[in-house]
């Protein structure tokens, strides 16, 4: 078995950097998305899909907006960050059990039904949305907030992921306290295996897709093995490097859709999450300080970003005629990301502190009292 020193390990500063630049990663992924008008009245993107790109510009802007991996890179610390926390509780099963999935849902939960109730607003405010006028019918709206569903807002697939993976990251943790690396490496593989099923995997956006559940596992291998690994590799901060340059060339040299991009950019994110855990800490400096910045508000963000794209999705014409007047549509993105990121930052700022810090409190709450019970109820029997 790994080493259990983890769970005395502190927090780790480089890991919310980390997931503040993937959520700026997923806004400028979704800027590039946009359409314009062109001189034949087509639709095409601002920045061209598949790497197909028209220049180089075009493909660094496509490797920097790498929203799908970004989200692969999400899964792999989600797996990591609960690893983590399950070796920092009780060494029974049936006393953790209750404390960590009060602790999922009261993640998870709040902010979506925030999230929700926000697009709701919009919608019946003024008719503007992502999807069809169908969406926000009231029985669709309810299995948009409980994640059965995730039209209205398309990024909400992410987070089914999410809570189906938490009795799975459950059950492989405690499998692994008892079998060793097996309970974690055979179903890492079995995983993979599967992803390459289409009835498995499914489409991110249309259904749930199960297809990047092995994400979550590789993030719990490197949770557990990570620091017996950095221990005996020279040179962390350089391999950290490589780990992001793989990351990185992943999906341009092997493909944006291919599944072998996407298991291949999983492993890079479980070393990139395990050099910046258990290797030299990165320097502080102000770009880590609006790095992490961006991670603590990047559940929020996540979410909240999408209210711009109801806007810039909607205005092909407009973006057209800039194009038309010799504007490069990548001048037009990145002013997008920009232009959003200053919009949506503020409300996610709100959102973080009223919403998410207040399901932090009540899982807290809830998670100490089932805990005093457990340990009273111990003691009686005893």
């Amino acid at each position: 078995m790994g080493d259990i020193a983890i769970s005395r390990r502190e927090f780790v500063p480089g890991l919310e950097a980390s997931r503040g630049v993937a959520a700026l990663m997923v806004a400028l992924f979704h800027c590039g998305q946009a359409t314009y008008f062109d001189a034949t009245w087509q639709t095409p993107p601002l920045v061209p899909g598949l790497y197909r790109s028209h220049s180089y510009l075009d493909a660094a802007f496509r490797i920097a907006g790498n929203g799908h991996g970004a989200v692969v890179f999400f899964f792999v610390l989600s797996g990591f960050v609960l690893m983590m926390m399950l070796s920092r509780q009780t060494d029974d099963p049936k006393g953790s059990a209750g404390p960590f999935f009060i602790g999922r849902v009261l993640r998870i939960y709040p902010a979506i039904f925030s999230t929700v109730a926000i697009f709701v607003g919009l919608f019946l405010l003024t008719g503007m949305s992502l999807g069809p006028p169908a969406a926000y019918s009231t029985s669709n709206v309810i299995a948009n907030a409980l994640l059965l569903r995730a039209d209205i807002n398309g990024v909400m697939w992410s987070l089914q992921t999410e809570m189906i993976a938490a009795p799975l990251i459950f059950s492989l943790y405690w499998s692994w306290r008892q079998w060793g690396s097996a309970a974690l490496l055979l179903p890492a593989f079995v995983l993979i295996g599967l992803s390459f099923s289409k009835e498995w995997s499914g489409t991110p956006g249309n259904g749930v897709s199960l297809g990047n559940l092995y994400s979550f596992v590789v993030g719990m291998i490197a949770c557990a093995y990570g620091k017996t690994i950095v221990a005996r590799l020279p040179h962390p901060a350089f391999l950290l490097m490589l780990a992001i340059a793989g990351f990185a060339l992943s999906r341009p040299l092997l493909g944006w859709w291919s599944n072998w991009s996407v298991i291949l950019e999983t492993v890079f994110a479980g070393l990139i999450t395990t050099f910046i855990a258990y290797g030299d800490p990165l320097r502080e400096g102000r770009l880590m300080a609006a790095a992490r910045y961006f991670g603590r508000i990047s559940y929020s963000f996540y979410l909240l970003h999408a209210l711009s794209l109801i806007a810039l999705w909607n205005m092909p014409a407009l973006l057209g005629r800039a194009v038309s007047a010799g504007v490069p549509p990548i001048v037009l993105a990145l002013v997008a990301f920009i232009s959003s990121v200053l919009v949506i930052t503020p409300l996610a700022h709100l959102q973080h502190a009223v919403v998410e810090r207040a399901g932090a409190r009540l899982g807290r709450a809830l998670t100490w009292r089932l805990r005093s019970k457990l340990e009273a109820d111990a003691l009686q029997r005893g």
